[in-house]
């Protein structure tokens, strides 16, 4: 089965094929095309068939590389999902929300970053991150882009269940960090429905404190 799809990204038009065929999606990848897999489990195509089926919860995950996203549903590769497949396939940042003043956005290997950045002192630490943190993870550190300036602010985000921030010196005390766990703490539940999520500071870090119990994070031993 091969299916065409095509889809919206930043105003540009792109093709997503879906198909349970791993030549067809090499094929398709080689092709330029952002690629999604099918995977109908066997008891699903006999039911389509019309034959008697029993599920198993141990049948294998076929192997459809390049594929990064496997739907069981044709209907489960939604607008968003085919997005997703897309900034995968052409290393473009997810935004994962907007605020008043800050678009919060997975990071880009061309975004300049302040001398006091240490974790991505070097465009090569940068890229290796974005390669593997938000393709396996679909979570991490993020941009903080001042949507006025277009500036990077500073970097926050969700890793293991944890929350983390980090506002760069020009930028502190404008209240961007609260600005936006917010909105990352509402991404989290909502979109990677996480069960909960903890943030982790030290006693002496007064303003982290603060922050969490504006956000009215519990306090445990």
């Amino acid at each position: 089965m091969l299916i065409e799809r095509e889809i919206e990204v930043n105003g540009s038009l792109f093709q997503v094929v879906i198909s349970d065929d791993r030549q067809a999606l090499q094929a398709a990848y080689a092709a330029g095309r952002a690629v999604v897999g099918l995977w109908q489990r066997k008891a699903e195509k006999e039911r389509e068939e019309g034959r008697a089926a029993e599920r198993s919860e141990t049948e294998e995950i076929p192997d459809l590389f390049p594929a990064l996203y496997l739907v069981e549903r044709l209907e489960d590769a939604d607008e968003e999902l085919l997005k997703k497949a897309v900034c995968r396939r052409f290393s473009m940042p997810w935004t994962i929300a907007e605020t008043k003043r800050l678009l919060i956005r997975e990071f880009k290997a061309s975004d300049a970053l302040p001398d006091e950045e240490e974790e991505f002192r070097t465009p090569e630490l940068l890229s290796s991150y974005i390669a593997c943190q938000y393709r396996f993870y679909e979570s991490g550190l993020w941009a903080l882009v001042e949507k006025a300036t277009g500036k990077i602010v500073g970097k926050a985000g969700i890793t293991d269940g944890e929350l983390g921030y980090h506002i760069y010196e020009p930028f502190r005390r404008q209240g961007y960090a609260l600005e936006a766990c917010r909105a990352i703490v509402k991404y989290g539940f909502e979109t990677l429905e996480l069960d909960k999520i903890r943030i982790c500071t030290k006693r002496s870090n007064t303003a982290s404190r603060i922050l969490a119990e504006k956000m009215e994070f519990v306090q445990v031993p």
